[in-house]
């Protein structure tokens, strides 16, 4: 068998390289001289040869019928192919995006039923897009999507799928400005809220600009916050001014589940008037980056102060003109140097010395 594969191997088409967006990808052909565009995620040539190698490896033996194709020897199901993705998931994942993944492929389940993943095709993409939209609001469905999409490329990694079908697009939407709370709307919001370690919980959020889940994976060393399994895995400090520390220790020595701290925000803004359509406990994060925008204008420092990967993220804040967050804020963002805040008066304001 070994002689036949190598005396018939010229007559085989061997796979190639292209590239396109900066991308390699390995190029196969199918029977029926169907070209198909494998993705190897790198812009390094000598990567992607690697991964090229790998791949025209594998075509010859299954060719030659050397190896067999693991389409041909099991006809593996969803199911049991998003179980497996999942237990992968939870040795890398932060719990909270574990938990959103779960959620993803739950969508996917549902629509898609336990059906053979060769049988995959375009149709399933568009009803998949369809299922969420009926669902969910077209951010949420997106944020689906790029789950359902990173699961797809790693069937495709293990050998689970030869290729796929096409490729699973996002929903296009309009990019929309951060939504924010003005102090007036803070300050009517705390009147609202009488659960000590909730009321702690909130005023840490806002006036740190922290993400929900870092609050509670946080611990203080030397006067500042030690923050660990933040987004993208990357640990960071964060200075918490003494007059926060008693708030801080209020919020985190018995915490409240986030969902509960999150589900009196929303209490509070019902019964205070304002108006809650898309804004929630990660609104105070935007709220914190504006405040600090306008009171520094200096945007690589609101990125440092965020934890951001890169100031493009950051530069969502630029799109507010100086004079509208001067309306918003007027006086009630300044500092003296060192970032001294003054202590926080429940009900009263969220000011800081000037």
């Amino acid at each position: 068998m070994l002689m036949y594969a190598l005396k018939h191997e010229k007559e085989l088409d061997m796979a190639g390289l292209r590239k396109l967006r900066g991308k390699w990808y390995v190029r196969v052909w199918l029977p029926g001289h169907k070209e198909k565009l494998i993705p190897t995620r790198t812009g390094d040539r000598r990567l992607a040869e690697s991964w090229r190698r790998k791949v025209e490896e594998r075509e010859f033996l299954v060719r030659a019928r050397l190896l067999e194709s693991p389409l041909e020897a099991k006809t593996i199901r969803l199911f049991a192919a998003i179980n497996e993705y999942l237990k992968d998931c939870k040795t890398r994942l932060r719990e909270q995006t574990y938990l959103n993944y779960g959620l993803a492929l739950q969508n996917l389940q549902a629509c898609w039923g336990n059906l053979p993943l060769k049988d995959i095709a375009p149709t399933h993409y568009t009803a998949f897009r369809s299922h969420l939209t009926s669902r969910v609001s077209d951010t949420s469905a997106n944020i689906r999507l790029g789950v359902a999409r990173t699961f797809l490329n790693w069937l495709v990694s293990t050998g689970k799928l030869d290729h796929l079908p096409g490729k699973l697009s996002l929903i296009r939407v309009d990019e929309q400005l951060p939504k924010f709370f003005t102090p007036d709307e803070l300050d009517r919001i705390m009147e609202q809220i009488t659960t000590p370690e909730i009321k702690a919980a909130i005023i840490i959020l806002a006036e740190l600009g922290l993400r929900r889940s870092e609050l509670f994976n946080c611990t203080l060393e030397d006067g500042f916050l030690h923050l660990r399994q933040t987004k993208g895995r990357r640990d960071r400090l964060v200075a918490l001014p003494p007059d926060l520390v008693p708030d801080f220790y209020l919020a985190t020595e018995n915490p409240y589940h986030v969902e509960s701290i999150s589900r009196a925000l929303r209490l509070a803004m019902r019964a205070a008037g304002i108006e809650r359509k898309g804004r929630s406990l990660h609104t105070l994060r935007h709220t914190f980056a504006l405040r600090e925008y306008y009171r520094t204008g200096d945007i690589y420092y609101v990125k440092g102060l965020l934890g951001h990967s890169t100031v493009a993220v950051t530069e969502r804040y630029l799109r507010f003109p100086d004079e509208y967050l001067r309306q918003v804020f007027g006086d009630r963002v300044e500092r003296h140097p060192g970032r001294e805040m003054m202590p926080y008066q429940r009900g009263r304001g969220w000011g800081f010395k000037g």
